[in-house]
């Protein structure tokens, strides 16, 4: 059988309610008999009954997030700064890869306290029945949605980068992006390289990575370098799609890259690689700091509006 806390408060001889506050480490408790509970519930291996705590509490500790994809780098590392997040202010994080509709009903049957989504635009739209009984933030492009959504500025992203090429003498660019999709992310970056190299009279050209992960990105890319060579300044829409186009191209095709995605891992590519964006830490702690405004119902804003950086590594 599980142990519970009077099993731990008989065997340390001390009251139920000592025992409960010592291992919530309340300053209620002397130091000493507080060091002596948490020793002894180690030792007898005591794990928190959590589903008889929520009942209490009317909170469960854990953050669903709808994870969009399973098989990108960048998205990976962005959960993974998101879940340190989560952890530090005392949550615990579910994750699903299941469809938007059909993971938030979960999260709410299984009493999460909140839920982080990737919003992709009006396809990923939440219900009332969802935003109406839990808290929700969402990480995506601002627009009129009845929760707070985290606003990187994309399209400042790739305005940045192109100016940075042409900083340094290259007007001739090459976007490689995801362009069929309906995700209002992937759409805002390749809107604002068409929209700016338009305005400001920039020789520039679209390619279609026909997706988000390297593997595809890669594929592109030698399709059309059997008819073709890469603009002596390529931006790719994200760290995956780098990496398809570094693995793609030859030791005489070596253009200036900039990749959207701004990540540790950037630093680690052999290739030499310019990163543009929010960094993924500052995207996370403003991800799960609005989420725990809201469920604490604290004020907080329609949108957050976070500004990319640019991360030289040349």
């Amino acid at each position: 059988m599980a142990v519970t806390l009077k099993d731990v408060a008989e065997a340390c001889g001390v009251s139920y309610s000592t025992v409960s506050k010592a291992l919530k480490n309340s300053q209620l408790v002397k130091p000493k008999t507080k060091q002596m509970i948490q020793q002894k519930a180690l030792e007898m291996n005591y794990i928190p009954n959590h589903s008889a705590r929520a009942l209490v509490s009317k909170r469960s500790g854990t953050i669903g997030l709808i994870w969009p994809s399973v098989d990108r780098v960048a998205v990976t590392h962005l959960i993974s700064e998101i879940n340190r997040a989560i952890k530090s202010l005392g949550y615990v994080m579910f994750v699903s890869i299941d469809d938007v509709a059909a993971a938030s009903k979960k999260f709410v049957e299984f009493g999460c306290d909140g839920i982080v989504i990737f919003d992709e635009g009006d396809n990923s739209n939440l219900p009332p029945e969802i935003y109406n009984n839990v808290p929700v933030v969402a990480y995506g492009v601002d627009r009129d949605i009845p929760y707070p959504i985290i606003n990187v500025n994309h399209a400042e992203a790739m305005i940045m980068a192109i100016n940075a090429l042409l900083e340094q003498g290259i007007q001739t660019i090459d976007y490689i992006g995801d362009i069929n999709t309906n995700d209002a992310r992937q759409i805002a970056k390749k809107d604002a390289i068409t929209d700016y190299c338009n305005a400001q009279n920039i020789t520039y050209r679209i390619i279609d990575s026909n997706g988000l992960n390297a593997i595809e990105a890669e594929a592109s890319v030698k399709q059309h370098l059997k008819t073709d060579t890469l603009s002596p300044g390529v931006i790719c829409g994200s760290y995956d799609i780098t990496v398809g186009t570094i693995n793609a191209i030859g030791p005489e095709n070596q253009p200036l890259i900039y990749s959207y995605d701004n990540i540790p891992q950037i630093k680690k590519l052999d290739y030499p690689v310019n990163a543009i964006g929010v960094p993924t830490s500052e995207i996370a702690q403003q991800i799960v700091t609005t989420l725990d405004k809201v469920i604490k119902n604290e004020p907080t804003d329609a949108a957050y509006h976070l500004h990319p950086s640019l991360q030289n590594n040349i």
